[in-house]
């Protein structure tokens, strides 16, 4: 029996129990607050947005902007991709591309802090809240774009759709950029422009001097063989005026599709004598396909098996044969995986860096089989089995139904020594490595 002046091990680990519960949990982020931006605008970041509980002058501290999570900033970007932890008032922003679809976006963050002997890492996830702008430069009309066919083309665009709302008494350049390639839209069709109808035969002149396609050629282009008088327009930057000018029109290319397409357009009010950016907006401009149909959501593959097979320690890629989806009106390597429910032991991967855990992925990475499960380093004699559950994202952000994966990892029959854990030798990213606070080809030990 212990005397009353002596504190028993029981006793003293009831009483330190709290402090060390409150060190497992430590965090080293003071304020996550999340980010209002007005739609199709940007935003910097501040102190009163995100802060670290980090002193300037004790340990240097970096951010890094995770880019292998297709779930996260799926409507914007946040730039740079990697800054400091005591950033500048207009060093970090967020810039949104114009979707009108979603009223939320996230972005996953991974910090470092360096001290004289350790590197310590926390990955968390940053809110972006995405809300209706009050005064926008780009000003949409009731009307909309519409197409009443397939292969069918729009009317033009112009000042009856599309107004710009800005003080031309400025000293303003504005200018339109469409980026087709880079914003893959429009999804479902094209932007063209109708070129001035070639002289018709005169009465002097027999037909056979015309070529065929210039007698009778019609707007469609069924089979993508276009008619007489359209040209595609890719990648352009021409001023507002100009851009409401030209008779730009869009044309239905793929069947079957969503009843709704749309246009991305970027306006950027330019100085004329400094040439700096005054302000810079986005928007999506909608198109109607009177026959097309709500778009549908993903859904799980007939044919895929939904088990992996697993040897203990072997970390083992995932395959379409295992997990796949079927979507009508998105290109398959857009899609997006994202889980829900995480395995109770081991985690996903990507072969990029197999020691950090995933939470979505996209079909492309899994038909390239470079999405992987790494089962847990501990042993066991008989076969245990575990469930993710996951969801599949289209272009336009339709879900579909949850898909669960059985995992079964198979006992090993060997008495021979195998590698249980294998997390490689912790390496700085090159990005970080360059900020002069880490010497390059140095070893750091982690703590996540």
């Amino acid at each position: 029996m212990n005397s009353p002046g002596c504190i028993g091990p029981k006793a003293l680990l009831f009483l330190l129990f709290p402090l060390l519960l409150d060190l497992a949990n430590s965090t080293f982020i003071s304020i996550n607050r999340g980010l209002r931006v007005m739609k199709g605008s940007s935003a910097f970041l501040s102190e009163d947005h995100l802060k670290f509980a980090i002193p300037k002058e004790k340990d240097a501290c970096r951010v890094e902007v995770v880019m292998n999570e297709p779930i996260t900033q799926r409507v914007g970007k946040l730039t740079p991709q990697v800054f400091d932890c005591h950033f500048l008032p207009n060093e970090v922003q967020y810039v949104h591309n114009g979707c009108p679809i979603l009223d939320e976006d996230s972005v996953r963050l991974r910090l470092y802090r360096f001290t004289e002997t350790d590197t310590f890492m926390e990955t968390f996830l940053f809110r972006v809240h995405l809300v209706e702008p009050d005064c926008n430069i780009i000003r949409l009309s009731r009307n909309m774009l519409e197409v009443t066919e397939f292969y069918g083309l729009s009317q033009a665009i112009d000042k009856n759709l599309l107004q710009f709302d800005y003080d031309r008494t400025a000293n303003l350049d504005c200018t339109i950029r469409l980026d087709p390639v880079g914003t893959q839209l429009p999804a479902h069709g094209k932007l063209v422009v109708l070129n001035r109808k070639p002289e018709g035969p005169r009465g002097d002149q027999p037909h056979s001097f015309f070529p065929e396609t210039q007698l009778g050629a019609g707007l469609k282009c069924p089979g993508g063989s276009c008619a007489l008088g359209l040209q595609k327009v890719g990648s352009l930057k021409v001023s507002c005026e100009e851009f409401l000018l030209m008779g730009l029109h869009y044309q239905h290319t793929q069947p079957p599709s969503p009843n709704v397409d749309y246009i991305a357009i970027q306006l950027d009010l330019t100085d004329r004598r400094s040439k700096a950016t005054y302000k810079s907006e986005s928007a999506w401009l909608p198109v109607s396909i009177r026959v097309g149909i709500p778009n549908q959501a993903p859904r799980a593959a007939f044919m895929a098996m939904f088990v992996l097979e697993v040897d203990q320690f072997i970390l083992t890629p995932l395959t379409t044969s295992v997990l796949d989806c079927e979507e009508d009106e998105t290109p398959k390597p857009l899609l997006v995986f994202n889980m829900t429910k995480a395995p109770l032991q081991g985690y996903v991967t990507h072969l990029l860096d197999h020691t950090r855990p995933i939470s979505s992925f996209t079909w492309k990475d899994l038909s390239h089989m470079q999405v992987a499960y790494q089962p847990p380093n501990s042993s066991y004699p008989e076969r245990r089995h575990y469930k993710v559950e996951l969801e599949v994202y289209d272009f336009f952000f339709e879900r579909s139904a949850p898909i669960t994966v059985h995992i079964s990892i198979r006992t090993a029959d060997t008495n021979a020594p195998r590698v249980s854990w294998n997390t490689g030798v912790g390496v700085v990213p090159r990005e970080i490595q360059g900020s002069g606070w880490v010497k390059k080809n140095t070893f750091i030990p982690f703590h996540p």
